[in-house]
């Protein structure tokens, strides 16, 4: 089944909504943008914002293409964070065929996109090769992210596993939603941050913990 509406349309309204944003430096697609399949979505965070700040208007950005979709079409976005977890995403989330998938690739740093690349990269393939040839930016420039201060950051991985975990716009179950992320701010807090686990108990709860979770990997 061919989607009722056309990626130029959402193209565009993400271009509206996109210059409301403070905190993001790039958003851009790599790769054909087949909506039949998903679009695939890099979002980076501008250095001197905070991770907060960042992820907020990320998931704000999606709440309104999905009440978009969801008004004018019926259909709705599904956030999936990596393409091993998207045909799971799509079973958990009971996707429709008009319902549109955005595999979504947050970083703070360049050194956290190489660190995510690394094991799906073949012998003679470089990052810096990819980003230059695919990377299609609707808001902000290539160039910025090959600048000294997007080159580093704190806690990498741990960002990483924020991405990679992030089920935020994912139209899952509500009490499955909160346990699935629960045991995401459990890892983090309890076992790498050292600090005391904090359980949510409803969706609203589920961004607040997530935000508090990267003021502390900013500390």
């Amino acid at each position: 089944m061919t989607k009722t509406y056309a990626w130029e349309e959402i193209k565009s309204k993400l271009k509206t909504e996109l210059q409301k944003t403070k905190h993001i430096l790039t958003y851009g697609t790599i790769g054909s943008c087949n909506m039949e399949h998903d679009i695939d979505t890099i979002i980076t965070k501008k250095p001197q914002s905070s991770s907060s700040d960042f992820f907020r208007e990320i998931h704000n950005l999606f709440d309104v293409i999905d009440d978009f979709l969801q008004k004018k079409y019926k259909a709705r976005l599904i956030r999936t964070s990596r393409f091993s977890d998207e045909e799971e995403t799509k079973y958990i989330a009971k996707f429709e065929e008009n319902d549109l998938v955005f595999q979504v690739l947050t970083y703070t740093s360049f050194k956290q996109i190489k660190m995510h690349w690394y094991a799906d990269l073949a012998p003679n393939e470089k990052v810096e090769d990819i980003i230059k040839s695919h990377y299609s930016c609707i808001l902000g420039n290539v160039d910025d992210l090959f600048k000294s201060d997007f080159k580093i950051n704190k806690n990498e991985e741990l960002f990483i596993r924020l991405n990679d975990s992030d089920r935020i716009n994912s139209h899952f179950p509500k009490e499955f939603l909160v346990s699935r992320m629960n045991v995401l701010f459990d890892f983090i807090l309890r076992k790498r941050l050292h600090q005391n686990p904090i359980s949510s108990k409803s969706e609203i709860e589920v961004r607040k913990v997530f935000y508090q979770i990267c003021d502390a990997l900013d500390k």
